[in-house]
């Protein structure tokens, strides 16, 4: 009596099981599909945005050069020219033109004679000549994009437009959205773009594969983008998470599933998830005093490596924890880490300083402080073993950024401007804020080589930040001729680079 209900039940069962999973598995690769085009969007509308971000900056630059009464390259002309490529921050230099000839820079002055411009791989669609990987004039093994405009040229690190090109996608950067397209940049397979049309948000099928399309709305580039290599459907978490809820629950819940396991996939979601799991690290690379190599400091970076064993750009995952607002949370993941991975070695090294970037919310945030305090005290540490360098990209809100430098300061950290020469490159902003330091980008190694004894921008930084009573941290060291030159510039200096040491873990940071 017993073995027939029991067995119209178990096949019941099987049957409306087997039923459920398979509907919720085809609409968990459907869920699949979706995200893995929504991630490559996403990160083409980073790259995109920070595209706009430079050839505005490069376009609004060759219209204040070209603006300039007058054509003599005259004391006050140079000192023009470099005070708005320290203002910018992805410009390497800036020129006068006359009759297609280089006759003033930003970086060497008055060039007697003239350099031909070279030659133009693309003009735009608003009139802006483009050379890619042009020598800049004066500086002998420098390149740059340099792009043109009636008298002026400007150089454009070249490095700014791809630093946001995620390594996970293949890519095509074009100029137009009608043919003919002109290819400025690439990553992987050629793709047929002969005779198409672009439009942004509208995706093409090329080669048996799904592309977006991202287009710049200020300017003629746009960006044909998809992931290199998607994770194959049937090894993806999610599709056994569909059979289990449609094992569980059937068709309506498998399908609401969907929908929620799909959207967890962000890359915002994906970093809350590596701070719980353990995907996240810290390294750390050692700071030194320049006139003796004395290691007095390491600044903190957060490192991701995802579930397929790949680095995630820190450039990526910032951006995406700035845009969702947790930000802060990640700040306080890397205070943590720093504590608990280095607590005893600081105490054991009361002159060692930790710097952690932090970002202006950060600072503005009012629980922030007390954190941070409540931390140290934990620890036992003093507030000097923690650096604070600012990361932030807008000068919004510098009187009360200023109010809230100034009170962790009176706590007892020293804070930093980070990468300057790139974001804050003014004596105003730096009066505002009245940090206690900058560290100068590694950008400004490129024109050191074979320059030792012409002028460059550096010394102005240098004795910009000695008017203010700023200590200087040197980024970017990699060759001895580097270090000689900053030490006989910034005696006081100190200086991080590879020349040093490349970034460690936390258990070789003070090994000998």
């Amino acid at each position: 009596m017993m073995r027939r209900p029991l067995t119209r039940t178990v096949v019941s069962m099987a049957c409306g099981a087997a039923i459920a999973i398979a509907l919720a598995l085809a609409v968990g690769e459907w869920t699949v599909r979706r995200q893995q085009y929504a991630d490559a969007a996403e990160m083409a509308e980073t790259y995109i945005a920070r595209s706009d971000q430079v050839t505005s900056e490069a376009v609004a630059a060759l219209v204040e050069i070209d603006s300039a009464k007058g054509g003599a390259c005259t004391a006050a002309e140079v000192s023009r020219l470099r005070r708005i490529v320290l203002g910018s921050r992805y410009l390497k230099s800036a020129s006068r033109l006359r009759d297609g000839e280089i006759y003033c820079s930003s970086t060497v002055g008055l060039i007697d004679p003239p350099e031909p411009a070279p030659p133009v791989d693309v003009v735009n669609q608003q009139g802006q000549r483009m050379s890619f990987n042009a020598p800049q004039a004066g500086v002998p093994g420098a390149r740059a994009l340099l792009m043109q405009q009636r008298s002026a040229a400007v150089g454009v690190n070249a490095q700014a437009y791809l630093e946001t090109a995620d390594p996970r996608l293949d890519y095509a950067v074009v100029s137009g959205r009608l043919p003919p397209l002109r290819a400025l940049n690439s990553a992987g397979p050629r793709l047929p773009l002969e005779g198409v049309t672009l439009a942004s948000g509208e995706p093409l099928e090329l080669q048996g594969k799904r592309y977006e399309v991202r287009c710049s709305s200020a300017h003629s580039s746009c960006i044909v983008a998809a992931l290199r290599q998607p994770a194959s459907i049937l090894h993806s978490p999610v599709m056994l998470e569909f059979a289990v809820f449609g094992l569980l629950i059937g068709l309506s819940g498998g399908f609401a599933a969907s929908i929620a396991i799909g959207r967890s996939k962000s890359l915002g979601k994906q970093l809350r998830l590596a701070m719980r799991s353990g995907q996240l690290k810290i390294v750390y690379q050692p700071i030194v005093r320049l006139s003796d190599r004395r290691q007095v400091g390491a600044e903190a970076l957060l490192r991701w490596t995802d579930a397929t064993g790949k680095p995630v750009s820190p450039d990526a995952f910032i951006s995406a924890a700035e845009h969702e607002g947790f930000i802060g949370q990640v700040t306080r993941f890397v205070i943590h880490r720093v504590l608990d991975e280095l607590g005893e070695d600081l105490r054991r090294r009361p002159d060692f300083q930790v710097t952690i970037n932090v970002a202006a919310s950060d600072i503005l945030d009012s629980a922030f402080l007390p954190y941070l305090s409540a931390r140290l005290q934990e620890a036992g540490l003093p507030s000097s073993s923690i650096g604070l360098e600012l990361t932030e990209r807008t000068t919004a809100n510098s009187r009360e950024l200023g109010k809230s430098i100034a009170r962790l300061r009176e706590a007892g950290h020293k804070v930093y401007i980070d990468d300057f020469g790139t974001d804050y490159s003014s004596l105003s902003y730096l009066s505002r804020l009245r940090v206690d330091a900058i560290k100068i980008n590694r950008t400004f190694m490129q024109a050191l080589h074979d320059q030792s004894d012409k002028d460059t921008i550096a010394p102005q930084i240098v004795a910009m930040a000695e008017v203010l009573g700023l200590s200087i941290v040197i980024e970017g060291i990699e060759e001895e001729q580097q270090a000689a030159y900053f030490l006989a510039l910034a005696p006081q200096a100190m200086a991080q680079g590879w020349l040093f040491s490349k970034p460690v873990e936390s258990g070789r940071l003070f090994t000998a």
